[in-house]
């Protein structure tokens, strides 16, 4: 195949990713988003290369991470009837190929975080390798319940500080606030094991769900979603983020209802579903009052 033969190739595997990970990708940059306005950084009037190229970093590393996780998982995700259809080689793209979209997106990643600095570059180390022992790691993967509830903690941790670390230097504030974000999203993962519960049964992945049962790792998500509420508050407590957000215990009610909710609907793919739209909800109004002056 000619190099100029491959770039309709290349596009196909573009398009399909794009097609199945596009707004999970988008979704999660809120997070670095929040950290780079959180930091202090505004655009107008220190620059917009450096919050440009930062986002840009991120959207290529988190589509890495997620490039990464479906080529490691391609067998299982061929055995789930509810994947099935998503694999990439029901679309004639090879692995091989999808091998190298990763390997440019990790790339493209580092080059942009090159040019913003070091904490930037390290940031995205630390995110890539939690990312490849997630995907690949059988001791500290999704099939080790606490390793992978662990991972996505830090993950989310550090994807808030890649953006915080743009214009402030890390501080006790930052890592404070970047738990929150860790909180929710390993909460969010949890949820998201109830939901793949059936398919990972099938592929015998040990997730949280499969070990434990759905309900206590439905319960663990909830536990979880509580310990991000209960930072935030007192974040807002001691003014650390606007006052604003004391009204966040009215918010974890409405969560804690929808979550008893969820267990008397019966916890399944499609309860799962149904919860993870209206916490996402949730987390898309606290988000606008973090920027609340």
């Amino acid at each position: 195949m000619t190099s100029q033969s491959s770039i309709p190739y290349y596009a196909r595997v573009v398009r399909h990713f794009g097609s199945t990970r596009a707004l999970e990708i988008l979704a999660l940059q809120a997070s670095p988003i929040l950290g780079i306005l959180l930091g202090g950084c505004i655009p107008g009037r220190d620059g917009i290369i450096h919050p440009a190229l930062l986002l840009l970093g991120s959207l290529a590393l988190t589509a890495h991470v997620f490039v990464l996780n479906d080529w490691a998982g391609h067998v299982s995700d061929s055995r789930d009837p509810r994947r099935v259809t998503l694999v990439f080689d029901r679309q004639g793209i090879n692995r091989r190929h999808v091998a190298q979209v990763e390997v440019v997106l990790l790339i493209l990643a580092n080059v942009a975080f090159a040019v913003i600095g070091r904490r930037a570059v390290l940031f995205g180390a630390g995110i890539a390798t939690l990312s490849l022992l997630y995907s690949c790691s059988p001791s500290f993967g999704k099939s080790t319940p606490i390793a992978a509830s662990i991972n996505h903690l830090l993950g989310g941790t550090l994807h808030f500080l890649l953006g915080y670390s743009l214009c402030h230097a890390v501080d006790a504030r930052g890592v404070l606030i970047s738990l929150f974000f860790g909180f929710v999203f390993a909460a969010g993962h949890l949820n998201q094991e109830v939901r793949d519960y059936e398919g990972d049964l099938l592929n015998e992945i040990r997730t949280s769900a499969v070990v434990f049962g759905c309900r206590r790792t439905f319960l663990a998500s909830l536990f979880f979603f509580t310990v991000a509420y209960a930072i935030l508050f007192t974040l807002a407590a001691e003014s650390i983020l606007p006052r604003l957000l004391l009204w966040s215990v009215g918010v974890w009610l409405v969560q804690v209802l929808w979550s008893l909710q969820a267990l008397r609907r019966g916890l399944g793919f499609e309860t799962a579903l149904w919860m993870q739209r209206r916490y996402r909800l949730l987390f898309a109004f606290i988000a606008i009052a973090m920027l609340a002056r």
